[in-house]
């Protein structure tokens, strides 16, 4: 099963607002570490884990209770790599959401080898 396939049958089970907690809390963190490393295209790659953040809380069951329309779980993993590409932060997103799927699988999952397809 590749990344983009994990993701999406998770997004369509029970753990879908732990994965999408989950990778919020992980873009949380690159941006942070993004604005410590204080490298030239810092700003741009910082904005980019914002508006994947925005898009993603839009995603939460808590959000489309409240009104606020999420994006088609088919296409959201290629929304999300369209706003990482904008900012040149896609090894943030592969890294949030490899981080993410492993809180999903849980700690017998985390060894497992990288799967073939980047987010």
């Amino acid at each position: 099963m590749t990344v983009q396939q994990e993701f999406r049958a998770v997004l369509e089970s029970g753990s879908r607002d732990a994965l999408l907690r989950a990778l919020g809390h992980r873009l949380g963190i690159s941006a942070r570490e993004i604005f410590a490393e204080q490298a030239p295209d810092a700003l741009s790659q910082a904005r980019a884990c914002n508006e994947m953040m925005i898009a993603l809380w839009a995603q939460t069951d808590t959000a489309r209770r409240a009104g606020v329309a999420g994006y088609p779980d088919a296409e959201f993993l290629a929304i999300l790599r369209s706003k990482a590409d904008t900012g040149g932060a896609r090894v943030h997103l592969r890294r949030a959401v490899e981080g993410a799927l492993a809180v999903t699988r849980g700690p017998a999952d985390e060894g497992e080898a990288p799967r073939p397809e980047e987010p």
